[in-house]
């Protein structure tokens, strides 16, 4: 069994603090392309992720897709919902074969209650989500095309990006198409805006793993 320390809101726990979560939570297997669950189910878990990668999205009225979030290694999710048992805001996809740990609704509200430390962690995790998603609004509200592909690659580098001599390499088995339906734009749109970036030399790599050209990370969008 993985060790829990790896999930962030675990992280540095004491020996009996983390036995506590071992006491309620397991550990499942999932394939890609299989569902965690489906957006509007019952609320029955809150999910963890020791390896592999989650997409979270919604469907519109009109049955289009929209990409809330792509979660990897010691992320949580859903983010909100904790105390009402709301049903699932989204579904959840497996992109690469995962792990995950499951902790019931329930135990898991005993779990916060009865440790103020995980209560305060949440806070903070919670607080970088509202964050995050200011951004997103703010780019998606003031940036053209060219530049939401640009913070979309400046997001993925820092949510799944491991440096490297030669880069940032992350992988992402996610398509032009998917990365579309994140920032508002058509899969042309983002075909030709990752063209460019390729052409650029600021990525390369094959089509799930990607070398990110960390000078251009760091000069910003």
């Amino acid at each position: 069994m993985e060790p829990l320390q790896n999930i962030e809101l675990f992280r540095d726990l004491s020996e009996n603090e983390l036995q506590d979560v071992h006491a309620v939570a397991s550990e499942r297997q999932y394939g890609r392309g299989a569902y965690v669950f489906m957006e509007g189910e019952t609320r029955e878990a809150v999910f963890f992720v020791q390896r592999g990668l989650i997409k979270v999205f919604k469907v519109d009225p009109e049955g289009r897709e929209h990409i809330v979030s792509v979660l990897g290694t010691g992320q949580m999710f859903p983010h909100m919902g904790f105390f009402n048992h709301a049903p699932y805001p989204g579904t959840a996809e497996v992109m690469s074969p995962t792990t995950l740990w499951s902790i019931g609704t329930n135990k898991f509200e005993d779990l916060l209650t009865s440790h103020p430390v995980l209560v305060r962690k949440m806070m903070t995790i919670m607080g970088q989500k509202i964050g995050q998603l200011q951004d997103k609004l703010q780019e998606l509200a003031l940036f053209d095309a060219h530049e939401r592909v640009a913070a979309l690659v400046h997001h993925f580098a820092e949510e799944h990006g491991v440096v490297a001599k030669d880069g940032i390499h992350i992988h992402l088995p996610i398509t032009n198409g998917e990365m579309g339906r994140m920032i508002g734009m058509s899969r042309e749109s983002v075909s030709r805006i990752w063209n460019e970036f390729r052409r650029e030399g600021i990525l390369t790599g094959d089509k799930e793993d990607w070398i990110l050209d960390k000078d251009w990370l760091d000069r910003g969008i």
